[in-house]
């Protein structure tokens, strides 16, 4: 592109791949594919002082950009849609591109340029001078639009299925997999009227205005017509005088062609003189609308937040109000009802509306607002967020201490950079993915409200390659929380590099709950041992010897039968579990009560992903009181019973991971219902036996571990149980395959000697 002073590059690719781990991380995000998209700048420009609030210093052109979530292939795979935003100079805009990008379905972006005719990228921004007007080509290829714009839409306006693009004057319609230029036909004309000069409208949102079902566009148009033409494109005989050009709402059809309707109200300029500095022409305009039901009779209302707060009594509204509601009629109409009045800014005269989101945040029935809003002075340098209840579709009441108790977080400005935290955009998402809205809010040090059902919490505890923290929520995975795209800025003399990247939770949630969890390697072993005495429980009932070698478990015990059917047992076990037991038991008649009790130790080790290793050495006891019937029929012997265990951990400490962690002692409760089943055969010469353990336990306390400075790590034991064994003879030979849980399958082919040990 050729400027003013001189040649302008823009550059558009992949960075060089960098590994996530060069850049800063958390125990909940990290940052991934660091330059998927790369923008160069190359050229200067002379800096502009056009609006002293938003002077900017010569030096090269800095590439940032929007990004939105779409959906351009039809899969359930979140697509991206980048649009640029150069900033620089007003008088001359360098062309900003609209780029698609296709989700691999493996959380991983690939450029598309396919979904453009001539697999060209088109500028849907800039291309021109947006301070001067007279030589302007209002159908130009860039839009006709005047500055930078946060009413930039990506929606399905023809109802195919497939996101479009819409911006002030420029409409890209999906047909056939590929998105076309329908800006010259399916808008208003007067988006490109030459009379009506560049259009600038500050906001812009959608929704069902008239109950058809489809989407349309309400565009608050802060503009007047070029001197001497009436809004229409007409000529005026005053050739010095201008029009001002309304408000206007864009009706959808159904297939993506937009009818205007201008019934709104038109508030005309004023003279005002503030704080007695002299006269000055103002008037009450809104910077941000939205679309919603308010009073639930069907059709779409739409909502004002207002520029300038401080003149709003001049129009017949309270004192610094932040904004209002129009009604529609039934017939489109929004100047018949008259306006339900929003309550007071936040920031009061110095108040300045930004951004407003329209959702049912407290469940009622009724569609609620929520309004961001900066200040005037000092220019955007503070923020916040207003909860607005709707009540029964007749008035608002602010309940933003009741509904967002951390509202003051931002309300004195940026503590963490110098970067104005006013600017930013809203959206309504279901961040958490618990079934309900959360709001994100965009702004240079992105944040989420989560809905926790009375209140929405703050959270923030985003990454970033730089302190411009400005993350566009995007469901990258479909997993988790939701993703973000983030951009770094790198500046020389006469270029700048901006890289965009995703913020992105691919296993973080499961870090955390590993964390969290980390209770059930303990609690894993203790109740393992518990399984393993159950086996104790079942061998003592008539042999000499108890005993089960199998992988890392091993027992070995002893049983003394006495008389009067009474047994005395005791043993050792080695493995993952060392310790002794001795236990004790009475047959009377079918039934059989018994007691066993044991000591413990284990050395544990736990691997969590940025905690580091872990290592603990635990002692506990167990005690368990049982009751067993046994019934023969046939070859089918059946033994099912009761136990009630009890297990005794000792104070222990975890080493090894990010910091110490001192372990109280706990115990815990728990009833095992327990059947054995074994079944001897004869099959084709070959004798054998099927030997089955099934138990289910149920806990009468939960086994969560708390640390000294009582942190509770949970655990999810194991409840149930099942061990099998299968055996055939011939002879002295035997094969057998045997199962116990959690361990993989164990074959054995040999020959016995004596086997009166076995059970």
């Amino acid at each position: 592109m050729m400027s003013p002073w001189g040649e302008v590059t823009f550059s558009y690719g992949i960075s060089e791949y960098r590994s996530t781990n060069e850049f800063p991380s958390n125990d909940k995000y990290k940052i991934e594919d660091y330059g998927f998209l790369q923008v160069i700048s190359t050229g200067t420009h002379p800096g502009d002082d056009s609006n002293q609030d938003e002077i900017s210093s010569s030096g090269p052109w800095v590439n940032n950009g929007q990004w939105f979530e779409a959906n351009l292939n039809g899969d359930e795979f979140s697509d991206l849609i980048y649009v640029g935003n150069s900033i620089g100079t007003r008088e001359y805009v360098p062309e900003d591109l609209m780029i698609t990008f296709i989700n691999d379905g493996n959380g991983h972006f690939q450029i598309a340029p396919e979904l453009f005719p001539d697999n060209t990228f088109p500028c849907v921004q800039g291309g021109t001078n947006w301070l001067n007007t007279d030589s302007n080509d209002s159908r130009k290829k860039c839009g006709n639009q005047q500055d930078y714009t946060t009413g930039k839409i990506v929606a399905d306006f023809n109802g195919d299925g497939i996101s479009d693009y819409y911006d002030t004057s420029i409409l890209y319609l999906s047909n056939q997999g590929v998105l076309e230029n329908k800006s010259l036909t399916n808008l208003p004309d007067l988006f490109f009227q030459e009379g009506h000069g560049q259009i600038f409208v500050h906001d812009a949102t959608h929704g069902d205005l008239d109950g058809d079902g489809d989407l349309d566009i309400f565009t608050p148009i802060f503009d007047s017509t070029q001197a001497g033409y009436l809004f229409g494109g007409e000529k005026d005989t005053c050739s010095v005088c201008n029009e001002t050009i309304p408000f206007t709402a864009l009706i959808n059809d159904g297939s993506g062609y937009f009818s205007p309707n201008h019934n709104f109200p038109n508030f005309e300029w004023l003279e005002v003189d503030y704080d007695n500095h002299g006269v000055n022409i103002d008037k009450l305009w809104p910077t941000t609308a939205t679309i919603a039901d308010f009073d639930n009779d069907g059709f779409g209302d739409v909502a004002f937040g207002w520029f300038n707060p401080r003149i709003a009594a001049l129009y017949g509204f309270s004192e610094n109000s932040s904004g209002a509601v129009y009604l529609n009629n039934g017939s489109n109409d929004w100047t018949q009802r008259g306006f339900i009045e929003l309550p007071s800014n936040y920031f009061g005269a110095n108040g300045n509306a930004n951004d407003m989101e329209a959702f049912d945040f407290d469940g009622d029935g009724y569609i609620d607002i929520i309004l961001a809003s900066t200040i005037h002075d000092p220019y955007y340098e503070s923020r916040t967020i207003q909860f607005f209840k709707n009540i029964n579709g007749q008035g608002f009441s602010d309940v933003t201490e009741e509904k967002y108790p951390d509202y003051l977080t931002y309300a004195d400005g940026n503590p963490f950079s110098n970067y104005w935290i006013g600017q930013g955009k809203l959206k309504i998402v279901d961040y958490d993915h618990d079934g309900d809205l959360d709001v994100v809010d965009s702004v240079t040090r992105t944040y989420v409200l989560l809905n926790n059902g009375d209140y929405f919490d703050f959270y923030d505890n985003f990454v970033d390659a730089d302190d411009d923290r400005i993350l566009w929520p995007i469901e990258i995975d479909g997993k988790y929380h939701y993703d973000f795209i983030g951009s770094n800025v790198d500046c020389k003399a006469d270029s700048c590099t901006t890289n965009f990247f995703q913020v992105l939770d691919p296993i973080n949630q499961d870090l955390l709950k590993n964390f969290l969890y980390k209770g059930d390697v303990y609690s894993d072993h203790m109740n393992l041992s518990l399984n393993r005495y159950g086996q104790v429980r079942k061998a003592s009932r008539k042999n000499q010897f108890i005993y089960q070698n199998y992988e890392n478990l091993f027992i070995f015990g002893y049983n003394a039968n006495t008389r009067n059917n009474f047994n005395i047992f005791s043993g050792t076990s080695k493995g993952i579990v060392s310790g002794s037991f001795v236990g004790l038991a009475k047959n009377i008649n079918k039934i059989r009560l018994g007691f066993i009790y044991s000591d413990n130790y284990s050395k544990t080790s736990d691997e969590v992903r940025l905690f580091g290793n872990s290592f603990a050495a635990i002692e506990f006891k167990t005690a368990s009181t049982f009751l067993e019937r046994s019934v023969v029929i046939s070859n089918l012997k059946l033994n099912f019973g009761i136990s009630y265990d009890k297990v005794f951990i000792d104070e222990f400490r975890e080493s090894g991971s990010f910091q110490n962690i001192y372990f109280d002692s706990a115990d815990e409760t728990s009833q095992d219902l327990f059947v054995d089943i074994k079944y001897l055969f004869n099959f084709f010469g070959l004798n054998g036996s099927v030997d089955l353990s099934s138990s289910k336990r149920k806990f009468f306390s939960p086994m969560d571990l708390k640390s000294k400075e009582n942190f509770i790590f949970f655990t999810r034991p194991k409840k149930n149980y099942f061990n099998g064994e299968i055996n055939f003879f011939r002879g002295p030979f035997f094969l057998s395959i045997n199962h116990i849980e959690g361990q993989s399958p164990l074959y054995k082919l040999g020959f016995k000697i004596q086997s009166n040990y076995l059970y």
